[in-house]
């Protein structure tokens, strides 16, 4: 068996089109009986634990994926077993803790909170196994103590979101760098048979430390919004020690050529979207489902393009799906134009699909996209789209005239003016939405990395 681990350095409930990837992939992994595929958080959280299972109770994530935090998979191993077993009785004893309960799907969290003065410890059990100690200073510093199986494994101290310093309680080192500190467990964990993805260049530095084969997944966090990459991911990327990289389109894999000298192969694997037949929706209004980070996905300039047009089109309002830090700023542009009751916030969506089928079109303005998942799910939905025109996927995904438009970021006017053009005839637009969309099927996408993760493992 073959493990497929995938690593998150944080786990959300949502997730925009780079976390839905990831999840695509694990799924179809888990459908291929010599995998077994695992995501690994380097991170060790009640709530991500939680998380994980939210996304697998709704099928976002299939059931044969596996979770594992990074002490998890350290305690499991026989570097661990000579570390003492955590005492609650010796550590709370007859203190005077206050207890709060609650039943989760991760089963039942204990947390007990002791003052000592300025300082609070608190003791996160759960089903009666310690899982977290965290102390809490009065200058802000914080210190944590991960368990796993009872055993204390790291000792992290941290301020606000700064780290401080760790130490490794399995090795007894201590790292005043956090990626020293991180990489000093991973090489703890013998992995076995796997293939390892790294998405995007955050954890790619833990390519070193790996001795399975490795793929670097690019998706657009290593470029800058005007589309250049990085600096530091340039030296990341040419410096991958791995033997695979993959884009999700063809437009990405020139550019990486033309502009990089990459240390592995570049493969190009597209994404997809499955459509189950779901019940007509009526046709009304223009809709964005996407994170509300107004420097990378400005919305703001559709809105003022649909100000533009509000009184040619009066029985189509501009529905706006997510959230983010821009939200407030949304709201304030929205009263300030007085569209309060034709542009809407109508926060985050777990039903994507559904928005599209009852959308006469959507509008999604970004800076740099990867590939672009969500402008895939509108147009198999028979939803046309009018996008920014970037690098990669809006490019690949949109043939201007025909499934949508591509418009210059910033140019709102020529957003106003392919609105209108599209409500003007949207019945026409909608028909093409098909177009090249036999590229994205599942069955290909399944078949895509299984080639792939058969030339890796037999290179082995």
């Amino acid at each position: 068996m073959t493990k497929i681990i995938s690593i998150f350095e944080r786990l959300g409930a949502g997730g925009g089109g780079k976390i839905k990837a990831v999840y695509h992939r694990l799924n179809a992994f888990s459908e291929m009986p010599d995998f077994e595929p695992i995501l690994l958080n380097l991170s060790h959280a009640t709530a991500q634990k939680e998380n994980f299972l939210k996304l697998q109770a709704d099928g976002t994530i299939f059931p044969k994926v596996k979770y594992l935090t990074l002490p998890e998979a350290c305690a499991a191993t026989d570097a661990s077993n000579s570390l003492p077993l955590f005492d609650i009785a010796a550590e709370i004893g007859q203190a005077n803790a206050s207890v709060r309960m609650k039943n989760t799907g991760i089963g039942r969290v204990l947390k007990y909170t002791i003052h000592e003065k300025d300082v609070r410890r608190i003791y996160t059990m759960i089903n009666d196994e310690i899982f977290q100690l965290s102390v809490k200073k009065p200058d802000g510093i914080s210190e944590t103590t991960d368990y796993a199986q009872n055993r204390a494994i790291r000792w992290t101290r941290t301020k606000g979101d700064k780290f401080l310093v760790g130490r490794n309680l399995i090795n007894g080192k201590s790292y005043g760098m956090n990626r020293a500190f991180i990489r000093s467990f991973y090489e703890i964990v013998p992995w076995g048979p796997a293939i390892t993805f790294f998405d995007g260049i955050t954890s790619a530095y833990l390519s070193a430390a790996t001795k399975s084969p490795r793929v670097l997944f690019l998706h657009a966090d290593h470029m800058n919004y005007a589309g250049k990459t990085l600096h530091r991911a340039k030296l990341l990327i040419e410096g991958f020690a791995g033997e695979a990289i993959i884009t999700a389109t063809n437009a990405h894999k020139k550019q990486i050529a033309s502009d990089l000298k990459p240390s592995a192969e570049v493969h190009v694997l597209p994404h997809f979207c499955e459509i189950e037949p779901g019940a007509k929706l009526p046709r009304k209004d223009l809709v964005t489902v996407s994170r509300l980070d107004l420097e990378g996905k400005p919305i703001n300039e559709c809105i003022d393009a649909f100000d533009l047009i509000k009184e040619e089109f009066p029985e189509v309002n501009y529905l706006i799906y997510g959230e983010g830090a821009g939200r407030d700023q949304l709201i304030k542009q929205i009263d300030k134009l007085g569209l309060a009751d034709r542009v809407k916030l109508m926060g985050y969506t777990t039903a994507p699909l559904d928005v599209f089928r009852g959308a006469t079109a959507s509008v999604y303005p970004t800076m740099t996209e990867g590939f672009g998942l969500s402008i895939l799910e509108a147009l198999s939905c028979g939803c046309p789209v009018v996008s920014y025109d970037v690098n990669y996927g809006p490019r690949e995904l949109i043939k201007p005239g025909k499934n949508g438009d591509l418009v210059s970021p910033g140019d709102i006017d020529a957003i106003a003016a392919s609105l209108r053009r599209i409500l003007k005839n949207p019945k026409r637009f909608q028909r093409n939405t098909g177009y090249q969309l036999e590229r994205y099927t599942r069955d290909s996408y399944v078949n895509n990395y299984r080639a792939i993760a058969d030339k890796l493992t037999a290179s082995t």
